[in-house]
């Protein structure tokens, strides 16, 4: 990133931070942004609304003496925000955070809302809209189909060209969000035991991930999350509509 004079925002587990707050204060001084992942990545729909508010809380508190600026993003583990702890996000913006990215606009087997918003927008809970924005990882349209290509597995799963194309297919309407682990950047690492499909989602074609990443910082201008803030207006969209809500419904009876 320092390569192409890119800066990025970066969410840090309270726990990781406080057992090594040197590599919070490197970030913070190569000019990134620090943003909150939870304390000790623990799924949100494992927590109670209480829980929630104390990890989100108690990270942040470790993230701001380290870094002495102000952490106002958060991203949830395992992008635990789902139709079933929306109640998340109102939590975060009581406690004055402004943007979240933890909507997965698809569903996996951990997380995901089927039909929620592909574009980043201010969330409408329980009928009313919230002031903290939304910025979910980038999906490529297909009629009803959205297929994910912006990070994680999918980034390291897709050729490389695919995601340069489908980043500047999203680049037509608006930006996109790219996303790595530090993990994925370490081809070295202990090979853990694991279900076939936790080894597959882990470990697939971690030495494509750097060629990738290079590609992408090359090719597509970045900024940080509170810099896409600044940038322009974003309209307010419920998470999840009715008749989404419907479709699904209708999907599972069929299912049956």
């Amino acid at each position: 990133m320092s390569r192409y004079n890119v800066k990025g925002t970066f969410f840090v587990l309270g726990y990781i931070a406080q057992k090594h707050p040197q590599l919070v204060k490197k970030i913070i001084s190569e000019g990134h942004e620090i943003g909150s992942h939870g304390f000790w990545h623990k799924k949100i729909y494992n927590q109670s609304k209480t829980e929630f508010r104390h990890e989100v809380l108690s990270s942040r508190g470790v993230l701001e003496d380290i870094t002495g600026q102000q952490v106002n993003m958060f991203r949830a583990p395992s992008w635990s925000i789902s139709t079933d702890t929306l109640w998340a996000l109102e939590i975060l913006e009581e406690e004055g955070f402004i943007c979240d990215s933890s909507i997965q606009p698809f569903k996996t087997y951990l997380s995901g809302i089927t039909y929620a918003p592909v574009t980043p927008y201010h969330p409408v809970v329980n009928g009313r809209k919230l002031k903290l924005l939304e910025v979910p990882p980038m999906v490529l349209p297909l009629g009803r189909l959205r297929l994910p290509f912006s990070g994680g597995f999918y980034l390291r799963a897709l050729p490389k060209w695919f995601v340069s194309y489908a980043l500047s297919e999203i680049n037509k309407k608006g930006p996109g969000m790219i996303y790595i682990h530090p993990w994925e950047l370490d081809v070295s690492q202990p090979r853990l035991k694991a279900s076939l499909l936790a080894k597959t989602i882990h470990y697939f074609n971690l030495g494509t991930t750097l060629n990738k990443l290079e590609n992408l910082l090359q090719n597509f201008e970045f900024v940080s999350m509170s810099s896409l803030l600044k940038s322009r207006e974003y309209p307010s969209l419920p998470v999840i509509s009715a008749e989404d809500v419907r479709y699904e419904e209708n999907n599972s009876v069929g299912k049956q």
